[in-house]
C-alpha cells in the first residue's frame, strides 16, 4: 500500500475481539468497524500503526451473508453496540470464533474444549442498569471512540421499562441547579427503578423529593442518590433520598442490591452463569470455596450450598454488606465474607487455604502475583474462572498452565448481545 493510497478496497475475513472486521490489502491488515465477515467493502484508511492500518467504510460493495438492517437509528453513532448489523445467531457463533483464536494464540491451547454456548433468551431489553453521560443538555453514551455525548430518546438494550427513560432524564436536567455528568439507572426485576445523579465537579443542593423525581421520569423509582466523582474516578455518595437498595431473586436465591454494588446486568444469563458455576462445585466433595471478586455473594452463595464451607473477598464495602446480609436471608451460616482489596485478600485465601477457587475479576484479568498465589495453594484442586474478555482469560490460562494448572473446558454465554464482548466460565483443575 503507497503511502498516500488511502482509498482501497478489501474482502472482511473474521471478526476480531473489539468488534471490528479484518480484511488485508497488499499483505497489510485491516481493522474495519461495522463489516461482517464476506462484506466486501470500499475503505479509507484512517490511521497507519505498525503491521496494520485502521480504515472506516466509504461503500459497501458486497454485503456479507450474516448483515442485517440495525433496529436502533443510534447505531453507528453512539457508541453503546457494535453488532446491531449482525444477526444475533451469527453474533454468538463468531464470539465463539473469538474465544477459540485467544484460546489458541495467547492461552498455547491447540484445541479449546468450548464445550458449550448460551445464547441470550433474548438479545434485546437484556440490561437492568445504564450509565448514561450528561453533556449541554443531552443525554446518552459517547460516540465510539471519544467523549461527545449522542443524544438519544430511546435504548433498546434496556429492560423495558427504562429503555425511553431518556427524554425523562431530560425534563429532570430542568429541575436541577447544576448538571450532572453522569446518571447511573438500575432496575431490579420486580422494576424497581435506583438512581444515581453524579457529578464531576462543584454543585448546588438538589431540593427535590422522591416523590418529585419519580413523576418527572414516571417509572417505578424507590430511592435517589447524589454523588460526586472523586479523585480516584469513582463516585462518592452525598446523600440519598429514599431506599437505597432492591432485591433480585434468581433461581432459589435471593439476593439484596444496593445502589452502590454491582449485580450481573443480564437478567436473563444470570441464572446461567450460578447454575453453571454452582454444578462444578457438585462435581466433588469440596471442602472450602473461595471466591475472589465476590460482589454481593451472587456465586458464593449459590457454591456455598454445595460445598462444606465458603467465603467471599470483595473490595467494595456496600457489595461486602450486601453480601452478609445475602447470606443470612438464604440461610447459610456456613459462608463468610471480607472487605479486601484482591492483593490484600490473598493472605485471608492463603491462610483459608481453600481447595475450590472461583475468579470473576475486572477486564484487566489476574495480576501475576494473584495467578502464583493462588496456584500455590497446598490444598487447591479446581479453579472456576469466569472472564468478562478472552485476551486476558487466555494470557491468565497460559500463566496458569506454568504452574500446573490446565483448563479442561469452558462455556460461553452471552451476556452482552449486540456487542463484542464476550463473557465465559473456564474450568481449570490442578494436574497432581
Amino acid at each position: 500500500m503507497k503511502q498516500k493510497e488511502k482509498l482501497f478496497k478489501i474482502k472482511i475475513e473474521k471478526l476480531v475481539y473489539g468488534g471490528k472486521g479484518l480484511g488485508r490489502y497488499n499483505g497489510r491488515t485491516i481493522f474495519v468497524p461495522q463489516t461482517v465477515p464476506g462484506d466486501v467493502v470500499l475503505v479509507e484508511e484512517v490511521s497507519r500503526k505498525s503491521g496494520y492500518s485502521e480504515a472506516i467504510v466509504k461503500k459497501l460493495l458486497e454485503s456479507g451473508e450474516s448483515r442485517i438492517k440495525p433496529k436502533c437509528p443510534y447505531f453507528g453513532k453512539c457508541g453503546g453496540c457494535d453488532w446491531q448489523h449482525i444477526e444475533y445467531e451469527a453474533q454468538v457463533k463468531f464470539k465463539r470464533n473469538i474465544l477459540e483464536e485467544n484460546l489458541q494464540k495467547i492461552g498455547r491451547i491447540k484445541k479449546p474444549n468450548i464445550d458449550e454456548v448460551i445464547p441470550s433468551t433474548s438479545c434485546w431489553n437484556y440490561r437492568n442498569r445504564a450509565q448514561l453521560k450528561v453533556k449541554n443538555g443531552k443525554v446518552g453514551f459517547f460516540a465510539k471512540g471519544s467523549h461527545q455525548v449522542v443524544d438519544i430518546d430511546r435504548c433498546f438494550l434496556l429492560k423495558e421499562d427504562i429503555q425511553d427513560i431518556m427524554p425523562k432524564l431530560k425534563k429532570l436536567l430542568e429541575e436541577l441547579p447544576t448538571e450532572p455528568s453522569e446518571f447511573h439507572i438500575y432496575s431490579s426485576s420486580k422494576n424497581e427503578v435506583l438512581l444515581k445523579i453524579v457529578y464531576s465537579g462543584k454543585f448546588k443542593k438538589v431540593n427535590l423529593t422522591i416523590e418529585d423525581v419519580r413523576k418527572i421520569l414516571e417509572v417505578n423509582l424507590v430511592g435517589f442518590g447524589i454523588y460526586k466523582v472523586c479523585s480516584d474516578g469513582y463516585p462518592e455518595r452525598i446523600k440519598f433520598f429514599g431506599r437505597d437498595f432492591t432485591y433480585e431473586t434468581v433461581g432459589k436465591f435471593k439476593f439484596r442490591v444496593s445502589a452502590d454494588s454491582f449485580f450481573q446486568v443480564n437478567r436473563f444469563q444470570i441464572f446461567n452463569l450460578i447454575d453453571k458455576v454452582s454444578k462444578a462445585a457438585m462435581e466433588h466433595q469440596y471442602n472450602l470455596a473461595g471466591d475472589l471478586y465476590c460482589g454481593v455473594g451472587t456465586l458464593t452463595i449459590p457454591v456455598g450450598r454445595y460445598v462444606h464451607r465458603a467465603f467471599g473477598v470483595e473490595a467494595n464495602f456496600s457489595a461486602i454488606s450486601d453480601a452478609l446480609y445475602n447470606k443470612d436471608i438464604n440461610g447459610l451460616r456456613s459462608v463468610n465474607f471480607y472487605c479486601r482489596e484482591t492483593e490484600e485478600g490473598l493472605d485471608i485465601v492463603k491462610n483459608h487455604n481453600p481447595d475450590f477457587v472461583v475468579v470473576d475479576p475486572p477486564r484487566s484479568g489476574l495480576s501475576q502475583r494473584v495467578v502464583r498465589e493462588l496456584a500455590n495453594l497446598p490444598r487447591l484442586r479446581k479453579i472456576v474462572y469466569v472472564s468478562c474478555n478472552p485476551s486476558t482469560l487466555a494470557r491468565d490460562i497460559a500463566l496458569f498452565h506454568q504452574y500446573g494448572i490446565n483448563m479442561e473446558k469452558a462455556k460461553l454465554i452471552d451476556m452482552f448481545p449486540q456487542t463484542y464482548h464476550v463473557e465465559t466460565i473456564a474450568f481449570l483443575r490442578k494436574v497432581k
